[in-house]
């Protein structure tokens, strides 16, 4: 083939990939978005998956399903992402679980089989109580489990998941060591808080914000550099002395390997999605901590939350020796 023949060969190649990318991109989508949410109806991430699949459908134009695909600590929701076809078809809500599963399972998937596609929110852990246990303060919970560590049992999520992690955090930064209770998801956790099942849980802001502002649990510590907007009278740790600061993320993932034309579109109509007014409202007003960005802010935000994480885990012993960097 000479040098004419060649030439003309590669540029049709190359004008035929070009077709097929914008055919794929005019194409899609043309089915249901289904969004993947690992843990039961009712939580966090439910909650910002419904808001967005809702404002993400009218955006697209195309229905957009969720699925609570729930099991094994987040395991099971986050594998099926990772095993579904990477066409756009399919994406999920992430968190910190995802980081903690990766290192503390063998068989769950690895952070490398997903493609960052949307940054949503920050997480502060906060530390909450029964207002049935008298106690209003972080310096008395702080006594209370000095002079009896059993008295006061947390419900959080099963190891991995981000309530179980705030958990240890903030009992180290306390220096207490309470009795954890799993539970299937945060509604669940909510709910053995609310009936006395637990007397404390570790759960993020928004699936107590409700609750929180009408008095049904009270805030005795937020695990931020300053208070919540939308909770102004709940204090931080470091402002009562404890110098206790992490939290979760919210981001929006696929299956690695997505047609970068769908991505593209995919990605930027999740932002627009998130930065809509009904999103805004409705996010905030459930306590969520915005900060929206395309893919390459959330990809850089997994690094540097995997960066935090990892030392934590690693010195609570929940590494694997296979997963150990």
């Amino acid at each position: 083939m000479n040098r004419r023949h060649l030439l003309a060969t590669s540029v049709s190649l190359a004008c035929a990939v070009l077709g097929q990318q914008a055919l794929a991109q005019d194409s899609y989508p043309s089915e249901p978005v289904h969004i993947t949410v690992v843990w039961p109806a009712g939580g966090g991430h439910d909650l910002v998956g419904r808001l967005l699949g809702h404002e993400l459908s009218t955006e697209m134009g195309t229905p957009v399903v969720i699925d609570n695909v729930t099991g094994a600590g987040g395991t099971t929701g986050m594998q099926h992402v990772a095993d579904a076809s990477p066409d756009g078809y399919t994406i999920g809500v992430m968190g910190l679980h995802a980081i903690s599963q990766s290192y503390m399972n063998d068989s769950a998937p690895k952070l490398d089989q997903f493609d960052p596609l949307l940054f949503i929110s920050d997480e502060p852990a906060a530390l909450e109580i029964s207002p049935d246990t008298g106690i209003t303060t972080l310096d008395e919970y702080v006594t209370a489990m000095h002079s009896d560590p059993m008295s006061l049992i947390n419900g959080n999520d099963p190891q991995g998941g981000n309530s179980f992690v705030f958990a240890s955090v903030i009992s180290n930064g306390l220096g207490v060591e309470p009795l954890k209770l799993p539970y299937a998801g945060h509604a669940a956790t909510v709910t053995a808080l609310l009936t006395g099942e637990v007397q404390t849980a570790t759960l993020p802001l928004s699936p107590v914000m409700e609750q929180a502002k009408g008095g049904a649990l009270t805030i005795l510590g937020v695990a931020s550099e300053e208070r919540q907007p939308q909770l102004p009278d709940a204090p931080t740790f470091k402002e009562q002395g404890y110098d206790v600061v992490g939290g979760d993320f919210i981001m929006v993932v696929a299956p690695k390997g997505m047609d970068a034309a769908i991505r593209q579109k995919l990605s930027d109509a999740l932002l627009t999605a998130s930065q809509g007014e009904g999103f805004v409202t409705s996010a905030t007003k459930n306590g969520l901590a915005l900060r929206q960005g395309g893919p390459d802010m959330a990809a850089q935000e997994l690094t540097a939350q995997e960066n935090v994480i990892y030392p934590v885990l690693l010195d609570a012993g929940l590494v694997t020796e296979t997963n150990k960097r």
